[in-house]
């Protein structure tokens, strides 16, 4: 009987142990490193004008994450991201600022990770320098064929002269620009550290 008996649970053990090392490696836990981009659709609008620190804002995955060729982020993947800074746009042609940092990834499952996460490329406004240029080219040249209708020694010059002045004092007037994110806009964010993702049964 004995015989039988210490066979028989060595047997039982070594499958039990074959069988929990078939379990283990039908599971695998992915990494997304340091320096990963993930291309993104905004859900809603943020700006620079309304916008302020710490309100929050969610975006979807739009272009499938992978690594070593399988799929660990699919489309809709929910991203959550945090206003860390605030600037209105001013008088003098100073536009506005916007920073954000993202900081929650949703998981299909339910489960979320924290992230850290910035912008590929950084908000910035529409340039206003081309319409400051135009207002002081303008004024120059207004200032100038004044001076030239007053026919008066160097009016022109003179004209030129306050028609500049007054073309910079406008542009300096022109308040700048705000910085936004519309809805639906893709971009493209990148992660600041490693992420591990929950594991995954295949």
């Amino acid at each position: 009987m004995n015989f039988w008996f210490k066979p028989t649970k060595v047997f039982a053990l070594f499958s039990l142990f074959f069988l929990n090392s078939i379990f283990i490696n039908a599971q695998t836990v992915y990494e997304l490193p340091k320096g990963t981009k993930i291309r993104v659709r905004m859900d809603n609008e943020i700006n620079s004008k309304v916008s302020s620190v710490n309100d929050t804002f969610t975006m979807k995955i739009s272009e499938p994450v992978k690594v070593r060729e399988t799929v660990v982020l699919p489309i809709e993947t929910v991203i959550e991201g945090r206003v860390t800074e605030v600037k209105r746009a001013a008088i003098g042609s100073k536009n506005g600022r916007l920073a954000i940092s993202f900081e929650v990834l949703r998981l299909a499952g339910g489960e979320k990770r924290e992230i850290s996460g910035v912008l590929v490329n950084e908000l910035t406004a529409e340039s206003s320098q081309a319409a400051n240029l135009l207002t002081v080219a303008g004024g120059t040249a207004l200032g100038a064929i004044f001076g030239t209708v007053s026919k008066s020694e160097n009016g022109a010059l003179i004209g030129a002269a306050i028609g500049t002045g007054a073309g910079a004092g406008v542009a300096f007037l022109r308040k700048g620009k705000d910085v936004r994110i519309k809805a639906d806009e893709e971009f493209e964010i990148e992660l600041t550290r490693n992420v591990t993702l929950p594991v995954q049964d295949y």
